[in-house]
């Protein structure tokens, strides 16, 4: 009877705590983008540095998060100085710039440097969110003789669980993301066609390659392929020439 007591109570308690944590939350939302030329950054990681979780920025630069006023949410991407935000004490759309930092265009090596140094920073502050996985059935068994409570907010529905499993998801996500934008670099596809901003962007938009093919693709893999997704974007574009 004590036991079941204590389940209830403990049930009601984190009620409680779920209801408090909503009451006062703020919505923040708008986009992040570059200072100088003030256009939308994909994938910027947002965390709020009280309750150490996160979202990203989608593909246009835009993002949306819940915080409490007076948090503070710090912004950071590679090859960008990190900025950090205190929460207003109100719901707000507002656009946030972020410095480029200058010695990221020394070359294709120093960037391949600061990618795999910065890959593993993330890892290294964020990893419980890379390692985390949702609790199961096997959990509550392991969890309940030494720590009932414990084991039992693993079977009630939570808004900060969730939203560590979507920033678990949200951090693999970026890191393929990099890594794609590391082995497939301006510098690189640019020496191999020749071409320039903005059909280079353009060419390198349509061509992107998957996570899956670099992963395991040498050098050679890669050079091919970007030779014969050059010589297959000649042939539309003189296709579209040709009355």
């Amino acid at each position: 009877m004590i036991r079941i007591t204590a389940y209830i109570g403990a049930l009601f308690f984190f009620f409680f705590i779920s209801i408090e944590g909503t009451v006062a939350q703020v919505r923040l939302s708008g986009m992040v983008a570059d200072q100088e030329t003030k256009t939308g950054l994909p994938f910027v990681t947002i965390v709020n540095k009280r309750t150490m979780t996160g979202v990203l920025s989608n593909e246009n630069g835009r993002f949306y998060i819940e915080s409490l006023p007076g948090d503070t949410l710090e912004f950071s991407m590679l090859s960008y100085t990190t900025k950090l935000l205190i929460t207003p004490g109100m719901s707000s759309t507002m656009d946030v710039y972020m410095q480029k930092r200058m010695f990221e265009l020394q070359g294709v090596n120093v960037t391949g440097k600061g990618y795999k140094k910065d890959s593993l920073a993330m890892r290294d502050e964020y990893g419980r969110y890379f390692n985390y996985h949702k609790p199961g059935a096997v959990d509550v068994l392991k969890t309940l003789p030494a720590n009932p409570i414990t084991a039992l907010t693993y079977l009630v529905p939570s808004k900060v669980r969730k939203r560590k499993e979507q920033f678990h998801e949200q951090l693999l996500y970026w890191e393929k993301e990099k890594f794609i934008d590391y082995r497939y670099s301006p510098e690189l596809v640019g020496k191999m066609t020749k071409l320039q901003s903005p059909e280079l962007d353009s060419f390198m938009h349509e061509y992107r390659p998957g996570y899956q093919f670099l992963n395991t693709a040498s050098d050679y893999d890669l050079l091919l392929y970007i030779k014969q997704s050059f010589e297959e974007y000649q042939r539309k574009k003189q296709d579209k020439k040709e009355p």
